[in-house]
This record gives structure tokens, sequence and C-alpha cells, in this order.
């Protein structure tokens, strides 16, 4: 599917078009998931290549996971992280088409991140076994182990395809389908570093904050 905003209308719809994000909060909470789960899956039908799985690689889908949870009980989510300066100026370097406008700021990004760690710690926490970690910096160094573990994790078996992923010619709705294209690499790795005296606001904030960098 790419990035999509599937998840975010069902979650909108069931809970009654809420006046405002604490309205939401709030009403999301007494949704009825399973219908909630059927409109999101309806709503994906038709979009990418047809087959028995989807994934949907949305950034945002972190915010959602404890309904996720609740309304596809078959998902399993693969969570990819990476070094926190790096994540952050991969999004600060980016000019989106739609969305993210704390990306565009150091110190809103810093706090956005922060957030972010703090939600992933408590999912990790209240659904244990849901969330598989990668690390980026893993994944680029060592593919198909990496690659491996994540199937076994979600239930498929293994396919010498997976390491060919840059050869599918489908439709890519991301920000990086240019990167798609291309077989993994390891350039980007550190690449915060050449503009470290820039980022020196952000990266105290994350210290500040409790981030480990090192």
């Amino acid at each position: 599917l790419g990035e999509v905003n599937n998840l975010s209308f069902a979650v909108i719809g069931a809970s009654g078009f809420a006046r405002d994000k604490e309205s939401l909060v709030e009403q999301s909470s007494r949704a009825d998931f399973e219908a909630l789960g059927q409109t999101y899956l309806e709503g994906t039908r038709g979009l990418g290549e047809a087959g028995p799985l989807l994934i949907d690689k949305t950034p945002l889908n972190f915010l959602y996971l404890g309904i996720i949870y609740l309304a596809l009980p078959g998902a399993r989510v693969i969570h990819l992280r990476r070094h926190p300066m790096d994540s952050c100026f991969a999004m600060y370097k980016t000019l989106f088409r739609a969305g993210y406008p704390f990306s565009y700021d150091l110190d809103d990004l810093g706090t956005y991140y922060v957030a972010y760690r703090r939600l992933m710690a408590h999912w990790r926490q209240v659904l244990p076994g849901f969330i598989h970690d990668v690390s980026y910096e893993d994944l680029v160094k060592q593919q198909e182990a990496t690659s491996r573990s994540m199937l076994e994790f979600c239930g498929l078996d293994w396919e010498e395809q997976v390491l060919d992923f840059h050869r599918n010619r489908g439709a890519a709705a991301t920000a990086s389908a240019a990167q798609v294209r291309q077989p993994i690499y390891s350039s980007s790795v550190g690449r915060w570093r050449y503009f470290e005296s820039h980022l020196e606001p952000l990266r105290n904030k994350l210290i500040l904050n409790g981030i480990y960098l090192d």
C-alpha cells in the first residue's frame, strides 16, 4: 500500500467524527473495533497489488497501535528504528507533500521525537509480542539475517526475492519512492554528522530528554 490514510479515516469514522483530537481519543475507546477493522480492510481493497497480505507503512500508524491490536487481530507490527539524529535529520531535510509540519523546525521536531519514543515504550509494555523492533543499521549491515527475523515474526516463509525488493515495479506511494527502487545502501548511516553543528539544538534537546545518542 505504501503510505495511505485509510486507518486514520477509519478511526475518525468509528469515533463519530469527533470535533477535536481530545474528543477523538476519548470516543475511540468506545468504538466497535471489529467494524473499524472491516472498514479499514474494505477501504484498502483495490489499493496496491492483489494478494493475501497488505503492508501499510504509514509513519503515523504508531499512534494507533492499540487500536490496530483490537481491530486487526491478525496484524503484525514491524517497527524500524535508526539512530535518533539520522531519523530526525531524514525528516528535517524532506519537503513532504502534505502533513508533518513539525519536521521543519528543530525544536518541534525534537519534541515530537521524544513523544514518539515515549509512546512506543508504552505500546511495548502493554502489547508484549505485538511489535518487532528492527535496527536500520543492522538491516543495512545484515540484510538477510534481519529480513529472515522479520518474516519469522510475521509467520511467513523465507523467499530469496525478499533480497531483491528493488526489482518490484509496483507503484510506491511513499516519500521514499526513489529509494525503494535501489538495493539497500549504507550511505545514509551517520549522515547527520555532516551537519552536526547546524543540528546542535536538536541534539541537545534529545539528550536533555534522555534519548541515548551514542
